[in-house]
């Protein structure tokens, strides 16, 4: 029996068969004059008439009055329902449909979904979280988790592997999203209007508009370009900058980071890790190197509209509709298992030899950078923390970060090898991987310790010319 699949993503809600991907229409809603306009057509006035335009409704849906953030809609879940009966309109048919839903999602939500479809008259045969929708294919042997972002939280969750794919427990990234992502990209091209032309785009509402409008363009070029040429016109003025590539990674290395850590904190064990990313995530600068520093890891980029296809894929799993809706959280696999290697699958998956633990220098580390500075570590040992160790060589670091213990962990090169060990009561990450204990570090790791982090660099200085 074939289905047609819905997938809620605010960032990008899609509507998908078993054949291919039918639309992506982002999660805004205008009110106006008393009728509500959604996906792009409120998404390109989001900026001209702020007051009148919601993009928050589908992750707090919700019947609590004022939720919606628009004067004259009673809460959320009227704007939502205008989306969805705008898109069953479009695409409805014969099939049951089958919802794509966040692991984030409440049972209240999940409730309230169901009822909004209802009421647009959307035959529903059921729910599908969206990380088992989304996990085709089994990773004997190793950990596997499933990461995807919307437009106010990033979403992480374990994915279980036994005859079928079943979703548990989500972590996420409270309001960290896309959106503010996307809001300091725009802040920052702006702010180089205002330096190189003294115009502010912030003080027209079309060019505020225009940024956004441009962004997703523009982070497209930057991915292959190390600078492009960005124009504005105002007033039949136009107005160039040049925006390039290293600065758009600055703006954004938090967000990235931060990414990063939340995969490196749901690490269970030594096992390899295979990290499901979806592809909107991988619009944005500078993760996917990010994430390549992961230890021992796999990141498969995955298509926008490949949990919705999933859904669909799996549907024989769901039965015909009828009787009340479920929950599916455990899905069969679609796929057949994954056998490869896991240094030969992180390199498939873009990493470059010289950024996999394969490819690092087997000399033994020297010194760690901290600041452009490099400190030598020997047999001695070099203490590290935010407060000096009493008659021990102490590197110590800034203390303004959280998650920093006065000797937090120490470096000491024994039988021809630098090692870590972790004293912290917060824990030590070497490439993302928590420290259990004592490791090995060499050439090219990253150490990183607090939270959001301090990062120091292993590397090795040679003996004739010093670098």
């Amino acid at each position: 029996m074939s289905a047609l699949a819905i997938e809620i993503n605010d960032s990008g809600l899609v509507v998908a068969n078993a054949e291919r991907v039918l639309a992506v229409e982002p999660g805004y809603a205008l009110a106006e004059r008393g009728r509500i306009v959604t996906g792009q057509d409120a998404y390109r006035q989001a900026r001209l008439k702020p007051r009148q335009v919601s993009n928050r409704y589908w992750s707090d849906l919700s019947l609590e009055p004022g939720s919606s953030g628009i004067d004259g809609v009673g809460n959320a879940a009227e704007l939502a329902y205008a989306q969805l009966s705008d898109i069953w309109q479009r695409f409805r048919g014969e099939d049951p449909v089958v919802f794509v839903v966040p692991s984030y999602y409440s049972r209240e939500q999940l409730g309230l979904l169901v009822g909004l479809a209802e009421e647009a008259g959307v035959p529903v045969a059921a729910l599908v979280d969206a990380a088992a929708a989304a996990s085709m294919r089994p990773y004997p042997a190793r950990q596997l988790v499933y990461v995807d972002a919307g437009l106010h939280r990033v979403s992480l969750t374990h994915v279980e592997q036994t005859d079928e794919a079943i979703a548990r427990g989500e972590m996420g990234l409270e309001k960290t999203g896309l959106a503010q992502a996307n809001d300091m990209l725009v802040r920052f091209i702006a702010d180089r209007f205002v330096l190189a032309t003294r115009f502010d785009p912030f003080h027209d509402a079309e060019c505020e508009q225009a940024l956004y409008d441009g962004l997703p363009g523009w982070l497209r070029a930057l991915h292959g370009e190390e600078s492009i040429e960005v124009e504005l016109t105002h007033a039949d003025e136009a107005f160039r900058v040049t925006i390039e590539r290293e600065q758009v990674l600055g703006v954004v290395s938090g967000f990235n980071r931060a990414v990063a850590q939340l995969i490196a904190q749901a690490r269970e064990g030594d096992r390899g890790l295979v990290v499901q990313l979806s592809e909107r995530m991988l619009e944005l600068p500078g993760l996917g190197a990010q994430l390549a520093r992961l230890d021992d890891a796999h990141v498969v980029r995955l298509p926008i509209g490949h949990a919705a296809r999933g859904a669909v894929l799996g549907f024989d799993a769901v039965g015909a509709p009828g009787g009340s809706v479920r929950l599916l959280k455990h899905f069969p696999w679609r796929e057949r298992p994954d056998e490869a290697p896991i240094e030969a699958s992180a390199q498939a998956a873009g990493r470059g030899p010289a950024e996999s633990a394969a490819g690092r220098a087997s000399a033994a580390a020297t010194h760690v950078v901290y600041r452009g500075i490099a400190y030598p570590v020997d047999g001695e040992g070099l203490v590290i923390g935010r407060d000096h160790a009493a008659g021990r060589r102490t590197l110590v670091v800034d203390g303004a970060t959280g998650g920093l213990s006065r000797q937090h962990c120490e470096l000491v090169l024994r039988d021809g090898e630098l090692k870590l060990r972790d004293t912290s009561r917060y824990g030590t990450f070497v490439n993302e991987k928590r420290v259990a204990g004592e490791t090995v570090v060499r050439p090219a790791d990253v150490i990183r310790i607090g939270s959001p982090g301090i990062e120091l660099q292993v590397i090795r200085v040679g003996d004739r010319d010093g670098a």
